[in-house]
Formats: C-alpha cells, sequence, structure tokens
C-alpha cells in the first residue's frame, strides 16, 4: 500500500511536468508578441522578412505542439485508462490560467519580494493551487483500483 502511494507521488510529479511543459509549448506560441508587431510595422524590409519567418516558424512549432499534446494523451489512455488521461486533463486545463497571467504580464524581468517570487494573489490561483490534494488521490484510485 504505502510503495501504491509513493509511486502515485512520483507518477504525479511526472504527468505535472509533462502536461505543464506541452501546453507552456502550446500557449505561449498562440501569443504575438505586441514588440514584434511593432518592428514589423516600422522596420527594414530584411527585418520584416525575418519576422514573417520567425511567425512561420512558431506557426509550425504550435501544430508540432499540440500533435504532442493528442499523442501524450492517447499514450496515457492506452497504456493506463480513462481516468489518469483525465487527471492530465485536468492538470492542463488549471494551469491554463497562470500560463496567461505569465503571458499578460511578463516584461523581460522576474519580480521578487522578501516572500518570494511576485505571483497573483486570488481565489482562482489559490484553489490551482491546493489542486493537487484532489489530483493526488483521484490518480492513485484510477492507477491502482480502477
Amino acid at each position: 500500500m504505502i510503495i501504491h502511494i509513493l509511486i502515485s507521488i512520483a507518477f504525479y510529479f511526472v504527468l505535472v511536468y509533462l502536461s505543464v511543459n506541452l501546453l507552456g509549448l502550446l500557449v505561449r506560441g498562440l501569443f504575438s508578441d505586441p514588440e514584434l508587431n511593432k518592428i514589423k510595422s516600422e522596420g527594414d524590409e530584411f527585418i520584416k522578412n525575418q519576422i514573417k519567418e520567425s511567425q512561420r516558424a512558431n506557426r509550425r512549432a504550435n501544430f508540432f505542439s499540440l500533435t504532442l499534446i493528442v499523442v501524450y494523451l492517447y499514450l496515457l489512455f492506452h497504456f493506463w485508462n480513462i481516468g489518469v488521461m483525465a487527471v492530465a486533463l485536468v492538470i492542463m486545463i488549471l494551469r491554463i490560467p497562470d500560463l496567461l497571467w505569465e503571458i499578460k504580464n511578463y516584461n523581460g524581468k522576474l519580480s521578487y519580494t522578501k516572500a518570494g517570487l511576485l505571483l497573483p494573489k486570488s481565489t482562482l490561483s489559490t484553489i490551482i493551487g491546493l489542486s493537487f490534494l484532489l489530483e493526488l488521490p483521484v490518480l492513485y484510485y484510477f492507477l491502482y483500483h480502477f
């Protein structure tokens, strides 16, 4: 029983790592950089071509990351079950507001306070931060009892 709990905790961290990074690849590529758009409208023809090429590469990377997410979710379903896949999907969905906040507020440097990194303080961020209290037991159930 204890070994199952430890395996579930380790597997949870693997799921979080993979889910958050795959989602980050997709979400960050969906938003264009306003500074690049400004340079594109004002810049030299060579710069405009380089920015267009960069945007094309971003679209290819988005397609690739979306494909990886679908394959990742399929493999979770295929090798484990729909519950494990659902836990990974919930991890991804709960990470979206935080990623959007980072994209909106990131200005090239991170802000630190005496307590650490400056992050949003809201009810939603607290719920997302404590979501592991629900996700971990659900993952344990789907790994060993479903």
